[in-house]
């Protein structure tokens, strides 16, 4: 997995997948696929918030799939025409709370599977409630948010390995 070339050429690339291993879970209990989970800190909640502010998360599973489907067939245009095939590089991320229901997970799992190497996705360790209010501010409950900048993913990456847990 690639991260965003800004945090490759800091050298950070290694800290960061070790703080992704720290803690994974399956997505559903019969399925295989496996993600890591981000305890909430206040780097983390601060870059999540930073990135919502700067219009650079998208709500809305919907939306969410809509998006990514047109930037695929976009991406694949371009390889087609160029004939070249894009290095894999996590320039999104797929974040969800951890009171998603079963069908919910299989929606995730799906998009994961269909946009891998270019999307990581991450639960968490909060419920969808506190993901709408450290988002709005308001009682919204959010489920599932899409970080679509490389800017936002890196600063949110970066976050994990700030010491404020």
């Amino acid at each position: 997995m690639h991260f965003p070339r800004q945090l490759e050429a800091a050298g950070l690339a290694e800290e960061i997948r070790e703080a992704l291993d720290v803690r994974k879970i399956r997505l559903r209990p019969e399925g295989e696929m496996e993600v890591p989970v981000l305890s909430i800190s206040p780097s983390l909640t601060n870059a999540i918030r930073k990135a919502g502010m700067q219009r650079r998360i998208r709500f809305g599973f919907d939306d969410i799939a809509e998006k990514l489907a047109s930037e695929k067939k976009g991406i694949d245009h371009v390889s087609r025409q160029m004939n070249t095939q894009q290095k894999d590089r996590i320039s999104r991320l797929l974040l969800f709370s951890n009171d998603g229901a079963e069908r919910l997970c299989r929606h995730i799992e799906q998009i994961l599977t269909g946009h891998s190497g270019r999307i990581l996705g991450c639960q968490l360790d909060i419920d969808g409630e506190t993901l709408g209010r450290l988002l709005t501010g308001g009682s919204v409950g959010i489920k599932v948010i899409l970080v679509e900048h490389k800017d936002a993913v890196s600063d949110i990456l970066r976050a994990l390995i700030k010491n404020d847990q």
